[in-house]
């Protein structure tokens, strides 16, 4: 016989009805914890699964507004220069009074393969009007690509930014 088995021989049948009485209640109390830990934690997963819906939902009806009012596509033989085409995704996403600067460069030579690159810095623009620009820029025709993004918050106002996008075209080297 184990030393607990001996003990609880040895307690009077009152006593061994109050200990099981206790062990019932303690059990209860540990099965109604773990039952409103899970019931919490159920409640905690539904909130984010609507969070994320609406997160969702705002997603969308943001891209919606950018199909309705993303600037009509260039013209399909991609004619023109960078800096023209840049400039015009530019003006009809953040507006002419967003744009700050616009400075183009070449990049190097290799290859038979020379590189031009834009940068625009934009100044005060909302995040929708950001990402309507980078929107306009994958949608042109041909798209102009990105080859670097740089995302600052105005130091006045939290929801605006200050943005410096640079593009780059490759073109057969003269």
């Amino acid at each position: 016989m184990t030393p607990l088995a001996a003990r609880l021989a040895a307690l009077a049948p009152r006593e061994r009805r109050l200990l099981a009485a206790a062990g019932a209640v303690a059990a209860l109390v540990v099965v109604g914890r773990v039952a409103l830990a899970v019931h919490d934690d159920l409640a905690t997963l539904r909130a984010r699964v609507a969070a994320h819906e609406r997160d969702l939902a705002d997603v969308r009806r943001a891209a919606a507004t950018l199909r309705r009012s993303a600037p009509p596509a260039a013209e399909e033989d991609g004619a023109g220069s960078l800096l023209a085409r840049l400039e015009s995704a530019a003006d009809g996403a953040v507006g002419r009074e967003r744009i700050a600067s616009m400075t183009p460069s070449a990049g190097p030579v290799e290859d038979g393969v020379a590189e031009d690159r834009v940068a625009l810095a934009v100044r005060g623009a909302s995040l929708v009007e950001t990402v309507r620009l980078l929107h306009a820029l994958e949608t042109a025709s041909p798209p102009i690509r990105v080859a670097r993004l740089e995302l600052r918050k105005h130091p006045d106002e939290a929801e605006r930014f200050d943005a410096t996008v640079e593009v780059a075209q490759t073109r057969p080297a003269p």
